[in-house]
């Protein structure tokens, strides 16, 4: 993967972490290729006490909270994930 593309699922994930108020530590990936053997570790998108964001692609986004709300969902923006995310966390706020 080029710097670019690491570069903008890290600002992904950060805006993820912002509108939920959450923590998330990104880590880049070490490996050129993903393949069975190198892929042990947990990746990123994991937002203890939430739940999973993962990006797949800029097109296939899969969003799988617990917290603030349950939800499950496969978007297909990056701008669809927040829009999702903001009204997750605004139910919560009307709860």
């Amino acid at each position: 993967m080029d710097a670019g593309t690491e570069f903008s699922k890290k600002t992904f994930y950060e805006e993820c972490a912002r509108i939920l108020g959450a923590e998330h530590s990104y880590k880049p990936w070490p490996y050129g290729r993903i393949t069975r053997w190198n892929n042990r570790a947990a990746g990123n998108g994991r937002f203890p006490g939430y739940g999973l964001i993962r990006v797949f692609g800029p097109h296939h986004i899969q969003v799988a909270l617990r917290r603030p709300t349950e939800l499950n969902l496969l978007c297909r923006s990056a701008e669809e994930a927040f829009a999702a995310l903001r009204t997750a966390r605004l139910s919560e706020q009307r709860s």
